[in-house]
């Protein structure tokens, strides 16, 4: 064996390694199958119990619906061709580490390709939804997009160093040729997530906060407290955890020589695919359109004062959420106008993330 493969094989080698990995990734595939059935009947269905229907072309979301099938196909693709390297390395060939450590062998590659792009195409969706939230401010996900193409550049790198001729062929990716890439690609992907997740969940929770603080300003007692946001916020934090944990621990094992790379690789792959099924099911079409658009004729009253009969005035607070016939994006307004109808004098004042407060005052 080559002297550029460093790695710990009297304590945990590569063939236990790769056994284990396929062990975990399998199971994490059985969790990640549950999550696709819900997902695809948020993505395809709409409606309960008598009124449930399938959803017509023009009212799918097609792009979260071409992820959704990409990354089903990459992680069903990996896990297959992972039992196969394992097929080939124990029943077919005579010595199973000459098998896995050919890094040439197209299965490494493709498994390669696989787990870069699954992951690349999770943090696409994530700045995808953080730029839709903040009204599509690039300013906003200017780093995060920055990061993002930091890591398409180590993955291209990563594959490249794979693919070469000139690289050795008897080494693991735990080599001194592969592993800065493989390092690279994962710190970089964790600090993406890290900081996209977070600027993500701070403008959900400052779009609650405001709403409650506005009501609590106009000097009634609220009766019903949206709750939609804060599970939207807890999802969002949980799978964004869940998946960085991940990535995180694959680099440290990546930084400590470890062939445990292999198996929490193959695991961070998957979990990949669940984030994202997860949140998707958590955030359908019609959550987003309570927490991004107002619409005038669904209005959910949140306060009510007395009748104007008493000679005072009359507070109505109300949170009208709008679903434009064309898109299912954030429309992020900061509008206020004043008109008068039947001597109500009336002010609608658009918050952030659409959430529009209309204020009547009708005058004895």
């Amino acid at each position: 064996m080559s002297n550029n493969t460093t790695t710990a094989e009297g304590s945990f080698p590569i063939t236990a390694a790769q056994l284990s990995g396929n062990f975990c990734e399998t199971l994490f595939y059985g969790m990640y199958l549950v999550t696709c059935t819900f997902c695809a009947h948020t993505l395809l269905i709409t409606g309960t119990g008598r009124d449930e229907r399938w959803l017509r072309l023009h009212e799918i979301r097609w792009m979260m619906a071409i992820v959704a099938l990409a990354l089903f196909a990459i992680c069903t693709f990996d896990t297959a061709i992972g039992l196969l390297h394992n097929f080939h390395a124990f029943v077919r060939s005579t010595n199973p580490e000459k098998e896995f450590l050919n890094i040439a062998d197209w299965i490494n590659i493709a498994r390669s390709v696989n787990q870069t792009i699954a992951m690349i195409l999770g943090d696409f969706v994530l700045i995808y939804r953080c730029w839709i939230v903040y009204g599509r401010r690039w300013l906003v996900v200017t780093p995060s997009l920055i990061l993002y193409l930091g890591n398409l550049a180590m993955a291209a790198k990563l594959i490249e160093v794979e693919a070469n001729p000139n690289t050795l062929r008897a080494i693991s990716l735990n080599s001194s040729q592969i592993r800065p890439w493989w390092l690279a690609f994962f710190a970089i992907t964790a600090a993406q997530n890290t900081l996209t997740t977070s600027i993500l969940i701070w403008r959900i929770w400052r779009v609650e906060r405001e709403s409650e603080r506005f009501m609590n300003q106009s000097g009634s007692v609220m009766v019903h407290q949206p709750r939609h946001l804060r599970k939207v916020i807890r999802v969002i934090a949980e799978s964004g955890a869940a998946y960085t944990t991940c990535v995180f621990v694959t680099f440290i094992v990546s930084a400590t020589h470890s062939d445990a790379l292999y198996p929490t690789s193959d695991m961070t792959l998957i979990a990949t695919g669940i984030a994202f099924n997860v949140i998707l099911v958590r955030s359908s079409a019609r959550r987003d359109h309570q927490f991004t658009m107002f619409d005038q004729n669904d209005r959910t009253t949140i306060l009510e004062a007395p009748p104007p009969s008493t000679g005072s005035a009359t507070l109505r607070g109300s949170l009208n959420f709008h679903r434009h016939s064309k898109s299912q994006d954030v429309e992020l307004m900061g509008i206020k106008s004043e008109h008068k109808t039947d001597g109500r004098l009336s002010h609608d004042i658009v918050y952030p993330a659409g959430i529009k407060v209309t204020t009547d005052v009708v005058r004895s």
